[in-house]
């Protein structure tokens, strides 16, 4: 009975021990199995931490920088460094870049001020040429409205044309008619006046050897004589000529020798032997008083007297052209005097028309031309002179030349005789009072 207890005591402490253990390994695998939750968790919550900075993708191609002999992170070092470098170069190439972005920039800020400029500038032209237009616009259409108007104007002008045409015509017809006639009577009186030309020709023919002859050209006869010499020195007068006859107190008269004519040029010829002038007046005398007189000449009875500008019968027609100078002092402005002397002396001062070029024409009535000295024609000016006055000087004494020259052919195509400036004041009795 005592074995069969011992067997049992054994397989109980076996049992006891089985069950110990059985515990025990329980106890381990639990406190295991916890621990590999634990790590579990903290390999997923460093998973998910590892997430936030670096996905697996990330993590691949972080793999790809390891080498042999350096780390990821020493990679990464490497590259960071040749970043720095490659952002160094960007930034400079950006300052650079910058630098030209602010120049562009001033650039178009220049571009765009001009550009306004230009805007404005088309913008006030295309105003003005809206305007131009529009006031060409309205130009054309006045000018159509005007056209209307004038082929009105027109239509109307040329119905009153034809109709004055037609009355042309007509009162023409009748114009050649009474022209007709006219011409006519006027051949008849032509022919009755050719008879009675030849009728005064042929008394003209038988009169003619009975005339006396004119003086030569360049000549004139005496206009009176001395009657009677008296007082003392014989230097009063008494002359054939007085109030009736035209003659003025203070007109003068150049004392000759009996001559049958009296030449007019001053070629060769002396003054008169006297001047006399007229103090006292009747009416067919004139009692003269001595003003000038020649060394040793005498006056006499029947000497003949001579006044250029004055004629019994007529009135003496003159007209002075040129510059003069009575007292020879260089001045040439006596034309207005010589013009006063040709009035007092009794002749008629004669106002010519002129031409385009400022010369006056000449007329076949004309008596005398009293012309003044022949203008001297200076130097004509080099090319090279610009001076406006001088070449002004030069134009106007070439158009005194070039009218004096003419005056004198015209004179002698007219066949009127010219006096210089000391004839004409000879024979008008002129002195120094």
């Amino acid at each position: 009975m005592a074995r069969v207890r011992g067997g049992n005591t054994g397989f109980a402490v076996a049992l006891v021990i089985f069950g110990c253990g059985f515990v025990i390994a329980l106890l381990v695998a639990i406190i295991f199995y916890t621990k590999i939750e634990e790590h579990k968790v903290a390999e997923d919550n460093a998973k998910n931490q590892l997430a936030e900075f670096i996905s697996g993708v990330e993590t691949a191609q972080a793999n790809q920088h390891k080498s042999n002999d350096a780390t990821v992170f020493g990679n990464l070092k490497n590259d960071i460094a040749e970043l720095e470098i490659q952002l160094r170069e960007a930034n400079d190439k950006v300052v650079r870049l910058e630098g030209e972005k602010r120049q562009m920039e001033d650039t178009y800020e220049t571009l765009a001020g001009e550009k306004k400029l230009v805007d404005d500038q088309l913008l006030a032209e295309r105003k003005t040429s809206e305007q131009n237009m529009q006031d060409r616009k309205e130009a054309i259409e006045q000018a159509l409205s005007e056209n209307v108007a004038l082929n009105d104007q027109k239509n109307a002008i040329q119905e009153q044309l034809n109709v004055a045409l037609k009355d042309a015509d007509e009162a023409a017809q009748t114009r050649i008619t009474d022209l007709t006639e006219q011409v006519k009577a006027e051949q008849d009186k032509k022919d009755a006046a050719v008879l009675e030309a030849a009728r005064w020709k042929r008394e003209y023919d038988l009169l003619l050897p009975r005339l006396p002859k004119p003086p030569p050209i360049g000549t004139t006869t005496p206009d009176a004589e001395v009657a009677s010499v008296f007082g003392q020195d014989s230097n009063d007068l008494f002359i054939t000529l007085g109030r009736k006859n035209g003659l003025v107190l203070g007109m003068n008269f150049e004392v000759y020798d009996p001559l049958p004519v009296i030449k007019l040029t001053d070629v060769g010829e002396a003054r008169g032997k006297a001047t006399i002038e007229i103090y006292a007046l009747k009416d067919d005398s004139a009692t003269c008083r001595v003003v000038r007189r020649e060394r040793g000449a005498t006056i006499n009875p029947g000497d003949p007297i001579v006044n250029i500008a004055y004629h019994p019968d007529m009135t003496i027609k003159m007209f002075a052209f040129g510059e003069f100078d009575i007292e020879r002092d260089g001045g040439t402005n006596d034309i207005g005097r010589i013009e006063a002397l040709i009035k007092e002396s009794g002749a008629e001062l004669v106002e010519l028309t002129k031409n385009d070029a400022g010369i006056p024409i000449l007329t076949p009535d004309i008596n005398y031309i009293v012309l003044g000295d022949k203008p001297e024609l200076p130097e004509e000016p080099g090319r090279d002179v610009f001076d406006p006055v001088i070449i002004a000087e030069y134009q106007a004494a070439l158009a005194a030349n070039e009218a004096y020259f003419q005056i004198v052919d015209e004179a002698k195509i007219l066949r009127i005789p010219v006096l210089s400036q000391e004839r004409f004041l000879e024979l008008v009795g002129y002195y120094v009072r």
